[in-house]
């Protein structure tokens, strides 16, 4: 009976019930001060200048909103969202360069390499695709003076990547480490979109920063030591929703095929999706709906102190009683439910771009 029932579910739903493959990343250098309580050995520190104090905060070198601190409504706010962690070396030669060895958090397979530290703000770049319970998650890792490994390599868990680095700009050899993301994918016709939003090259493909979503992975990290029974799946959807979006149901919108372990309830006759994201913008519940949607929308936001757009990267704006998609969220909604079709014109590029316009959506340093 089980077995007809399974046959008989679409693959989408099916995947959905399906418990996810265990995600138990391992550290990605020997730096483990993360687990001993000394944050302020683990993360590389950010160089600040804020109202004419300088200082040296670890805090910079986490995720989440932790930089470019601003005084707004009398109060200092960070705005800048950081998507990854940036993790200190241990070990220097005798001139200063890092020697700490990188490797892989979890077995994969490796998709994209940059061996250009020009190519993009994020130096020298390693993307290896790990499958959890079938969808695919991505660990970035950035910054690196060698890089180890090739496109289309096997790795697994542990295996070398390559050398901690400070390329890419705004690094020095005093501030060297390496910036890990554990992130997700929002669209595999990301190649279409850019160049309808962005006029310089997109070097990078499917693996643009901009196509990629980081998660708190140091908050995985400490939570799973704690737990060790505690899925990605189930650590994602516990995040906090600062605000959600109504989206028309489309064939483009691959979210919820991709990522079924969000999705939460029957998708069959689905006329819209209730999207939850966190502050900064990462997915943590999918929910099919009946109630029918001509365009996206923003349903709920969850009260705030501060302006929404300083609070969501511009994700989200308007006044407090009047909520709407800001340009980043307009930007970010029409990726997600992006038709190549609509811009034949419109050529993919080959090859995360350097230029000015990327940058605003994604730097790794202040």
């Amino acid at each position: 009976m089980t077995k007809i029932l399974a046959a008989s579910l679409p693959l989408f739903l099916l995947l959905a019930i399906t418990p996810a493959k265990s995600f138990s990343p391992v550290l990605p250098t020997d730096n483990e001060e993360l687990f001993r309580g000394k944050p302020e050995k683990f993360y590389m520190y950010t160089d600040r200048d804020f109202e004419g104090v300088k200082s040296r905060p670890w805090q910079g070198g986490s995720y989440g909103f932790t930089r470019n601190p601003q005084r707004v409504d009398g109060k200092v706010l960070a705005t800048k969202f950081h998507e990854g962690i940036d993790v200190s070396p241990l070990r220097r030669d005798a001139s200063g360069e890092p020697l700490d060895e990188i490797r892989a958090i979890e077995g994969g397979r490796v998709v994209h390499v940059s061996n250009d530290e020009k190519d993009s703000n994020y130096g020298k770049l390693v993307v290896i695709e790990h499958k959890v319970g079938g969808a695919p998650v991505y660990s970035v890792y950035a910054h690196l003076a060698t890089i180890d490994v090739h496109r289309g390599q096997t790795i697994g868990q542990g295996g070398r990547v390559g050398r901690l680095g400070f390329t890419g700009d705004g690094l020095n050899q005093r501030r060297a480490h390496l910036h890990l993301e554990v992130a997700l994918l929002w669209h595999d016709q990301f190649a279409s979109w850019h160049p309808a939003n962005f006029p310089s090259p997109n070097k990078h493909g499917l693996y643009n920063g901009i196509n990629l979503i980081g998660l708190d992975i140091a908050g995985f990290y400490l939570e799973q030591r704690q737990n060790s029974s505690l899925t990605l799946p189930q650590f994602i959807r516990h995040q906090k929703s600062f605000f959600s979006v109504r989206i028309p149901e489309s064939p483009h919108f691959q979210l919820p095929r991709r990522y079924p372990w969000l999705v939460k309830g029957n998708p069959a006759g689905a006329r819209s999706w209730l999207v939850s994201f966190t502050a900064p913008g990462f997915p943590v519940l999918i929910e099919p709906s009946t109630e029918p949607a001509s365009a996206p929308r923003v349903a709920w936001v969850a009260p705030a102190k501060f302006p929404y757009a300083k609070m969501t990267r511009g994700l989200i704006d308007g006044p407090r009683n009047r909520p709407r998609l800001g340009e980043s969220g307009q930007k970010l909604i029409d990726l997600l439910t992006w038709d190549p079709a609509s811009r034949p014109e419109l050529q993919p590029q080959r090859g995360l771009s350097g230029d000015a316009a990327n940058r605003k959506f994604r730097s790794s340093d202040e």
